[in-house]
């Protein structure tokens, strides 16, 4: 794929960069990026049929767009400032221990002037475990975003997220082999070493349908979603690499790569340990 329609889907692995992309999106000029809809979360959880859960998506695409033409307020996760959030979780330390703030929800009225705008919406492994059937519509343009899996699995140990906790109950109900990976009793390292790769396996599996991008990637040129939209930044965001953060905890580097050399081939495909 080499140009985006006005309906756009970002996805990717948990805490690999997909709400700073969104948000980079939103920030061109005539295009609105929501980030995790709840309400389209909660279908997830309803519906386990993925071909009703996309068509519930495409539908949803198309009553968000008449709203927001409409100057009707959207729920969405935004600063106070009404613009979009790069980053859901601080890196404050408070007693020693680590803050976990979540930007709030707010109502928000879009202002947009062109009735063509671009549409994003992001989740990750609700419309991953979808793409499929997502890909199959041929109704989107699909961002996919992945990151170097040391400092994403470090990322997942330094919060209390499911994905902490070896499991992502928002794609298992749809993904089978999701499902059978976070029920296994493997340790908690392994489980979510093989998330990792089955999330790579499936760009992979879709790489000439999707367009996928590598955080790191992002972070060094954000004009890359300039020149795969055609359209300018309409302000400068704050973008700083995470992935030598100082919540994670680098002692558990050494295990993380002998488990991804052990259980990750796709992912050795995206990210040669070795480089």
């Amino acid at each position: 794929m080499t140009q985006l329609n006005r309906n756009l889907i970002v996805t990717g692995i948990p805490r690999g960069g997909t709400t700073l992309t969104g948000a980079l999106i939103d920030n061109l000029s005539d295009c609105i990026c929501l980030s995790e809809p709840d309400w389209q979360a909660k279908w997830f959880f309803e519906n386990r049929n993925a071909d009703g859960l996309a068509k519930l998506i495409k539908k949803d695409f198309q009553l968000v767009r008449k709203k927001i033409l409409h100057s009707k307020p959207i729920i969405d996760k935004r600063n106070s400032d009404g613009s979009p959030v790069t980053n859901y979780f601080s890196s404050k330390r408070k007693g020693g221990k680590k803050i976990n703030k979540m930007c709030l929800k707010r109502s928000i009225i879009f202002p947009i002037g062109n009735k063509d705008f671009t549409l994003g919406m992001k989740h990750n492994a609700h419309y991953t475990s979808i793409l499929p059937q997502l890909v199959k519509m041929k109704y989107f343009s699909i961002i996919a975003v992945m990151r170097h899996p040391v400092p994403t699995i470090l990322s997942w140990m330094s919060l209390n997220l499911p994905i902490s906790r070896g499991k992502l109950p928002a794609g298992e109900g749809v993904w089978p082999e999701l499902k059978l990976i976070t029920e296994s009793k493997e340790e908690l390292l392994n489980r979510q070493v093989r998330i990792y790769d089955l999330f790579c396996q499936r760009y992979l599996e879709f790489s000439k349908d999707i367009h996928l991008f590598k955080y790191e990637d992002i972070v060094e040129d954000p004009s890359l979603f300039e020149k795969l939209t055609g359209k300018t930044y309409e302000k400068k965001l704050e973008i700083n690499n995470q992935n030598r953060s100082k919540i994670y905890d680098f002692r558990n580097e050494e295990k993380i790569l002998e488990a991804i050399t052990r259980y990750a081939p796709h992912a050795l495909k995206l990210y040669p340990l070795e480089e």
